[in-house]
């Protein structure tokens, strides 16, 4: 059983615990850490029954009775977290995004590298049987040459966060409006299916929200020659699809667990997967990758692909100019 410290306990943080605790027999969560200490933190983790610490980070993650951290913390302090939890010989779970650039995303790796500890990034969607199946069709050839793409992941929160102050509010810390939190998304699953982005031409607007971008999209070039497009809007009803066009036949998916394959010259099949509860799924292959089960499906250079995307795509924002994926 794998011990683990969860730094960050809001909203996501919690989903997070609430996946494992209680229910996984290889990991879980002997203590919490926040940057307040509140009523609210110290309630749950009674609840949930792991101490809250109230002593820093860099103390927190030294405990010899704890052999990995989960972090679900502001995405401007990932690498710094990671970096610590490195050197201390801890493993880490990182939400996403990983980091916001490039730079940091490798400088986190290479700190998990040079200490041998064990680092996955917790994109959930990788999990999901409809992504994964979506991802067998392209990688088997049955869809035959894949020439586009296309995805959007969209919701209402910001409608719902008006008045609200929290870091994910800040656009230092959640760039393009709910690109950080919904588009990433999208952008990772079609990462694992195409491989990595080259170039990408990005626009944000502020529609409804009062000078906060509500509304994005992106064009996208991939290395591999496919191109694509990504929508995502902050500010209308949840919505999820992704669409993989090939030369022999092209897969959809709707919503949560349903996946369309249309091939060529065929009848159009509707599939339910059904539901996973894709947070115990990607923390338990968390678990298994540091101990030696099976690696964790996600490769270091995708782990940089997402973070490298991003920080072109808000250049491309400031420039309204096609942007290089460094």
């Amino acid at each position: 059983m794998i011990r683990a410290l969860t730094v960050g306990l809001g909203w996501w943080g919690q989903e997070l615990v609430n996946s494992i605790q209680g229910k996984s027999d290889k990991i879980e969560v002997v203590y919490g850490l926040t940057r307040t200490s509140s009523d609210e933190a110290k309630a749950y983790a009674k609840k949930q029954g792991f101490e809250l610490l109230t002593c820093p980070y860099e103390e927190a993650i030294v405990r010899d009775d704890i052999d990995a951290v989960i972090l679900a913390s502001p995405h401007s302090v990932h690498r710094k977290q990671v970096e610590i939890a490195s050197a201390a010989g801890k493993h880490i779970a990182c939400e996403k995004p990983f980091t916001l650039n490039k730079a940091d995303a490798e400088a986190a790796i290479k700190a998990a590298n040079d200490a041998g500890v064990t680092l996955s990034v917790l994109h959930n969607r990788r999990f999901n049987p409809v992504v994964q199946e979506i991802r067998r069709l392209v990688e088997s050839g049955e869809l035959g040459t894949i020439s586009h793409v296309e995805g959007n992941f969209s919701g209402d929160s910001g409608l719902k966060r008006k008045g609200d102050t929290s870091w994910r509010q800040d656009r230092t810390e959640s760039p393009l409006g709910s690109m950080t939190g919904k588009g990433l998304h999208v952008i990772d699953a079609l990462v694992s299916i195409c491989g990595p982005i080259e170039k990408t031409f990005a626009q944000s607007f502020s529609r409804v929200l009062g000078g906060k971008e509500d509304t994005t999209s992106c064009m996208l070039w991939f290395q591999e020659g496919m191109t694509g497009y990504l929508g995502t809007l902050d500010a209308t009803t949840t919505y999820w699809w992704m669409k993989v066009y090939g030369t022999e036949g092209r897969a959809e998916m709707r919503g949560w667990q349903e996946l369309v394959v249309h091939m060529r010259d065929k009848d159009p099949v509707v599939k339910d997967l059904g539901k996973v509860d894709l947070e115990r799924a990607e923390l338990e292959a968390f678990a298994d990758a540091v101990n030696g089960v099976a690696p964790f499906p996600m490769t270091q250079d995708q782990m940089v692909s997402v973070p490298a995307f991003l920080e072109a795509a808000v250049k491309s924002v400031e420039t309204q100019q096609v942007e290089q994926v460094a």
